[in-house]
């Protein structure tokens, strides 16, 4: 069944309005009765009858719910230094593909951009939520300064940072009673041998992603894939 972000109107009826009917309606072109699951942002799917179709909403009633299975088991927030938009848009889809619960973009001094259209990342966040059946949409901020990203990592439970001039590989053990966990990635220019050293000494625990040299979007997706591997997230 077709995956549709919409609003309670009540316990037993849920509302898909914006973009979301306009793709149900003039792009996928269904009508009433139709069945449909629908996400609130909470961490159930409900499995819908299209109930009825007004000029600028489809009315969905309520027919049962179920856990989304699709759902992370373990809170990992990535830590991204802004990227060029050529990666960005790569590092968005692909870290919430492979379960990320927070984003935070930050500034450091090798980036060249350092702003973001957050009302393009919530549509982009939407989208790719539901291209992996997540019902629930991670939280994504505004940028934030390299200092101000230092003084949040004392909130994780490990803070992985892939350093390219690392050579200690992440081992499964690291992870043991550990349920908030943080990783920190840089763009397409790195990190600074200063800027490194600061990561280190806030909590970051230094690792290689191995002897090639990653593009930044790549980097994220190999780490995020150890990390669920190594704790089955």
């Amino acid at each position: 069944m077709k995956r549709f972000f919409g609003e309670f109107i009540d316990d037993k009826q849920i509302k898909i309005s914006n973009d979301e009917f306009e793709h149900l309606k003039r792009v996928l072109r269904m009508k009433e009765g139709d069945k449909v699951i629908a996400s609130v942002n909470d961490e159930y799917d409900y499995y819908c009858k299209i109930e009825k179709m007004e000029k600028n909403f489809a009315l969905l009633a309520v027919e049962d719910k179920k856990l989304c299975p699709a759902l992370p088991k373990k809170q990992i927030t990535l830590f991204q230094m802004m990227p060029k938009k050529e990666y960005f848009d790569n590092i968005l889809a692909k870290s919430i593909e492979l379960g990320v619960s927070e984003l935070f973009f930050f500034d450091s001094e090798y980036c060249m951009v350092k702003t973001l259209n957050l009302v393009r990342v919530q549509k982009q966040i939407m989208t790719a939520c539901k291209q992996c059946t997540r019902s629930k949409m991670p939280d994504a901020h505004k940028v934030i300064k390299f200092e101000d990203m230092l003084k949040k990592l004392n909130e994780y439970d490990i803070v992985i940072f892939a350093n390219e001039k690392e050579s200690k590989p992440l081992k499964a053990e690291l992870f043991e009673n550990k349920s908030k966990i943080a990783i920190i990635i840089g763009n397409e220019a790195g990190f600074s041998a200063k800027e490194a050293e600061k990561i280190i000494q806030s909590g970051g625990y230094s690792v290689s992603l191995g002897s090639r040299i990653l593009r930044c979007d790549t980097a994220t997706i190999a780490l995020l894939s150890i990390v669920n591997f190594l704790t089955k997230n």
